[in-house]
């Protein structure tokens, strides 16, 4: 699942990033915007290709190890992070390894409304 991790990619906002897609093998969004870098699909609620929170979580911490002096985690995804059914549980796990590491979400914030996204976010730096 090497595709999970991107980069460290050098961002002027977060510095050192490394990249997290929550979704490697297929879009996965509330939205099909016309100006998004992805292929168009079809809008879903909830992903119906989830990758373990074991799986995504070997790898952050590979590439950690790897990749010294990462500023920011970056969770994304190939559409809407926020709809990954895991998310509390994941953040709760690359907390437990991260460091002093910060981390983020790149997020269209449609979910904000779901209580169950609100605590997961509110794991994050």
């Amino acid at each position: 699942m090497s595709n999970i991790i991107f980069g460290p990619i050098h961002s002027r906002r977060f510095g050192k990033s490394l990249g997290v897609d929550l979704s490697p093998g297929k879009k996965q969004c509330n939205f099909d915007c016309l100006y998004c870098e992805l292929d168009p699909a079809k809008t879903m609620d909830a992903y119906d290709d989830v990758v373990s929170v074991d799986a995504i979580a070997t790898a952050v911490k590979t590439a950690l190890d790897e990749h010294k002096d990462i500023d920011f985690i970056t969770l994304t995804a190939n559409g809407e992070p926020t709809l990954y059914p895991y998310l509390s549980e994941l953040i709760d796990k690359i907390n437990t390894f991260k460091g002093t590491t910060k981390t983020l979400i790149l997020s269209n914030a449609a979910t904000i409304d779901d209580l169950k996204t609100q605590e997961a976010l509110l794991k994050l730096d």
